[in-house]
């Protein structure tokens, strides 16, 4: 009965089935019933609209579905993208750790290319050379690279398993730091480390306080060899 009544009262209804959310209500008319939609717009939507209700997807509910639970509804206040992010990441280099620990009579070899914003995982035999398989991951054009996030994506791929929703759609960052680079927005082919103190824009650094870090945008936050006085 609460559950009916949540749907009820909602403004906007997702039922989720896999890693798809399809319209199931809309007061508004703004989305269309049935309509296949990503967790990224889900996610937007429902920070930026009241009473937002996702349906647990279940192949045997389907024509009665069951509403989440209060604390579950997505238009309740969130942390900050950047904290979300650093939770991810951190959650990341975690998963990467138990992963390939269990992935036991195997290595993982991590090829990264910075430039083409990839990380490949070449999963081999303990001890050979043969690669049994390969996990890849690519940053998109507008997202900020990110080699912890992307060495977990390439191994749940190389190792055939499912690649969760927040690595795919990790927030972006928000708050330049140490480590971080940053491209600048008067000169796209000039990009900078972010390095601690009033440095001076030269050998490809500039200072947290500098205009770069100020008003460039952020493109990688592996941050793995942050540092630099």
């Amino acid at each position: 009965m609460e559950n009916k009544l949540l749907i009820n009262n909602a403004n906007t209804v997702f039922e989720k089935k896999d890693d798809k959310y399809f319209g199931y209500k809309s007061r508004f008319g703004d989305i269309v019933i049935g309509g296949a939609y990503s967790y990224r717009f889900v996610v937007h939507y429902a920070k930026t609209n009241q009473d937002v209700v996702i349906v647990p997807g279940d192949v045997n509910t389907v024509t009665t579905p069951v509403c989440t639970t209060l604390e579950e509804r997505l238009w309740k206040p969130e942390k900050s993208a950047q904290a979300r992010r650093d939770e991810i990441v951190e959650q990341a280099k975690a998963d990467v750790s138990d992963l390939s620990k269990r992935d036991i009579g195997h290595d993982h070899e991590f090829i990264i290319n910075t430039e083409k914003r990839t990380v490949v995982d070449l999963r081999k035999l303990r001890g050979c050379t043969n690669i049994v398989r390969r996990g890849i991951a690519k940053a998109a054009p507008s997202d900020c690279f990110n080699v912890h996030i992307g060495k977990a994506i390439a191994l749940r791929r190389a190792l055939g398993l499912k690649v969760p929703d927040e690595y795919l759609n990790a927030p972006q960052p928000t708050e330049v730091r140490v480590g971080d680079v940053v491209r600048s927005t008067m000169d796209k082919s000039k990009e900078y480390v972010i390095a601690k103190g009033e440095k001076a824009w030269c050998d490809g650094m500039a200072g947290l306080s500098s205009m770069v870090a100020k008003y460039g945008r952020i493109i990688d936050d592996s941050r793995e060899e942050a540092g630099g006085e």
